[in-house]
């Protein structure tokens, strides 16, 4: 056969846990291991931890002696070991890049990562000829916080996101890196949260240059053991960071534009990484749980949207809506019923709002609006108009949810930051006022 089956390529020394061990019983292998991840062992079926499942529970105030059994876990993709890589590429996910390669018996006999299939093949055309930079055309960014950032603020943020590190920047150099192994090494330790991240990051950061090959680059992630590049320009500043998957991604699709004349097997594996490509997209631009825009992707059609204002000489109005006591929701009926409001309440949302206007997750139960060709005053009407039906609706096992909402218009002087915070002091003015209310904010820059 053309491939490797992946018993051949299996990493066979797994660290497991079994279901009915403890939370704690996770986080100290984690810890002990050195390891982002743990496999999670029930019979047959398996699960994995993650880092940012350890940040969450920790967050929501969970006991870390509760067994895993009682806690949400992610299973993870099973595939016989008999099995190729083409039947890998299919089963392979993008929150996680991990598959169970089991025995006949369905017990585990090892794990197979996506460096593991494209160390497995040598394109070596592809791969020395591409630069880094190539992979950057549809990239988003990435995030940083200063050194003097508290690291709460950094795991809230983290919890979230879908990247698993930060850079931490002064003066527009990067100065230290924070990834989900020192998170784990953090709380492992049981640290205040109140701790700068200057005291918990990795430093100095290690990078390559945007102009290395990819050949280049996934020796340097073999050699490291890393999971990602920092990636930096001539003039030393970050320009992204590249992962695992972005490398993968990149070759095979190259590598079977080449290839797809001579084997027929490259046009299925084309096939399997367009789907991939598009749901990728989606994940870079979507929140997953309310299928909206998330954060990243707002912040980017925000700088566009200005512009727009600019050159055209019309208003814009900033909405950030907060729903009210949602934490009770998720502590009394838990977190199934509460993402359920969610998915509801920007149901709600949306039937309201106008196609043109941008509509996005900000974190959590914080949501935000751009109004287009709109001004306070009009933006404080369609705030109201969310408000009343929001309160006036009842959400199935929940009840009655209300929320607040804080207003701003946009000035041309306006950067994202300084709107979102106007109507972000919109929007605790609402709160201390007893919430349920709209506030708008007639102040601009």
């Amino acid at each position: 056969m053309f491939f490797p089956t992946l018993g051949l390529i299996a990493t066979t020394d797994v660290i497991s846990v079994d279901m009915y061990h403890t939370i704690q019983d996770a986080l100290d292998k984690m810890h002990e291991h050195n390891h982002r991840s743990i496999i999670v062992v029930n019979k047959t079926l398996h699960y994995i931890i993650t880092t940012k499942d350890i940040i969450r529970l920790r967050l929501e105030r969970v006991d870390f002696s509760t067994p895993l059994s009682q806690i949400i876990l992610r299973p993870l993709p099973l595939i016989d070991k008999d099995s190729n890589i083409i039947n890998a590429l299919n089963l392979t996910n993008d929150i996680d890049e991990h598959i169970c390669v089991c025995n006949k018996d369905g017990s585990l006999y090892g794990l197979v990562t996506n460096s593991d299939i494209v160390g497995s093949v040598d394109p070596q055309v592809i791969l020395e000829s591409l630069q880094i930079s190539t992979i950057f055309e549809k990239k988003y960014g990435y995030k940083s916080f200063s050194p003097t950032t508290v690291m709460l603020d950094v795991l809230e943020f983290m919890k979230d996101s879908l990247s698993d590190c930060v850079i931490i920047q002064d003066g527009g150099m990067a100065v230290g890196i924070l990834t989900s192994k020192d998170v784990i090494n953090f709380i492992g330790e049981g640290n205040c949260a109140s701790i700068e991240v200057r005291d918990v990051m990795s430093s100095p950061v290690d990078t390559l240059s945007d102009k290395a090959s990819i050949s280049e680059g996934l020796e340097y992630l073999r050699n490291g053991h890393f999971k990602r590049i920092v990636v930096i320009n001539d003039e030393g500043h970050v320009v992204g960071i590249v992962t695992q998957q972005d490398l993968i991604s990149r070759t095979y699709l190259k590598w079977s534009q080449l290839m797809q004349d001579h084997f027929k097997q490259f046009e299925e594996i084309t096939q399997i990484l367009q789907q991939k490509n598009r749901h990728l997209t989606q994940l870079a631009t979507k929140d997953s749980l309310t299928e909206i825009h998330n954060r990243h992707m707002f912040s980017e059609l925000f700088s566009q949207e200005l512009s727009v204002a600019k050159r055209q000489g019309t208003k814009l109005s900033l909405m950030m809506i907060d729903l009210d006591h949602f934490k009770q929701v998720n502590d009394t009926y838990g977190h199934n019923i509460g993402d359920y409001v969610l998915k509801n309440f920007v149901s709600l949302v949306a039937s309201t709002i106008r196609e043109a206007d941008l509509f996005a997750r900000w974190g959590g139960e914080e949501f935000v609006l751009l109004l287009r060709n709109s001004g306070c005053e009009e933006a404080y009407g369609v705030g109201e108009k969310i408000r009343s039906l929001i309160e006036s609706q009842v959400f199935e096992d929940a009840g009655h949810i209300t929320c607040s909402i804080g207003i701003t218009e946009v000035s041309e002087e306006d950067s994202l930051h300084s709107a979102i915070e106007r109507a972000d002091g919109a929007l605790y003015a609402a709160k201390d006022m007893g919430r349920n209310r709209t506030i708008a904010c007639s102040n601009r820059i």
